[in-house]
């Protein structure tokens, strides 16, 4: 599909209530052009963090799109959790759920599995990529959440530093530590070249194992191929 013809959609507002907001979490969004954004879960919001800091999506839209489905013969409704357009122009909607409610056998999850099976049918119907992603993949590491929200805190509040292009040219494909790469730029602060990591893995131009390495001296960086 080409992207003039693509559906760009709008976040649904939903009421907070019991359902909705216990744990609701208000943020920014860089690649929705810095627009507010209103998540309904801890899960949701750490969701969120993998989708904001994955340098191949090129944007995204929080509950995106209501769909309508029958359950025990009543009409009932769905909106999905997000939309995500990659930067190879594929489009994937994603449910945010917790593995329990997808394989528990309690009747109070029984709407949670009619709802995915809904979201699936609509998206085979109109060829769109779906997931159901989890706590598994989305804390996939101990340090991922913290990692993360000290990327997308740093892109949202500071602009790139100067060094940025000399951090770039001081790392190769071959991984090297953070201390290594401050101890040869010592014309930098420690918290420029540290800024300027961030900045660079948002971008995707470097990589490195943020799910389980503390973003500091000791973490290993190297070039995207």
């Amino acid at each position: 599909m080409e992207s003039n013809d693509r559906i760009q959609y709008e976040p649904i507002k939903i009421p907070r209530s019991m359902k909705y907001g216990n744990n609701y979490w208000n943020s920014r969004g860089n690649k929705v052009g810095n627009r507010n954004i209103e998540l309904y879960s801890d899960l949701e919001f750490d969701h969120w963090l993998t989708v904001e800091t994955n340098p191949k999506v090129i944007t995204y839209c929080e509950q995106p799109l209501k769909i309508s489905y029958v359950l025990k013969g009543q009409l009932r409704t769905s909106i999905f959790d997000m939309w995500i357009l990659n930067q190879d122009g594929s489009e994937t909607f994603v449910e945010v759920k917790y593995e329990k409610e997808l394989t528990s056998n309690l009747p109070k999850y029984d709407r949670t599995k009619r709802q995915i099976e809904a979201q699936q049918e609509w998206c085979r119907i109109n060829n769109k990529a779906y997931e159901v992603r989890t706590e598994k993949t989305i804390r996939s590491g101990r340090h991922s959440v913290e990692n993360r929200t000290s990327i997308v805190t740093a892109v949202l509040n500071s602009t790139k530093p100067a060094c940025t292009l000399d951090v770039l040219h001081s790392i190769s494909f071959n991984k090297r530590t953070i201390s290594d790469i401050t101890q040869e730029l010592t014309q930098y602060s420690v918290a420029e070249v540290n800024l300027a990591l961030k900045w660079l893995y948002y971008e995707g131009h470097v990589c490195a194992n943020i799910e389980d390495q503390i973003f500091g001296n000791g973490l290993e960086v190297y070039k995207r191929e």
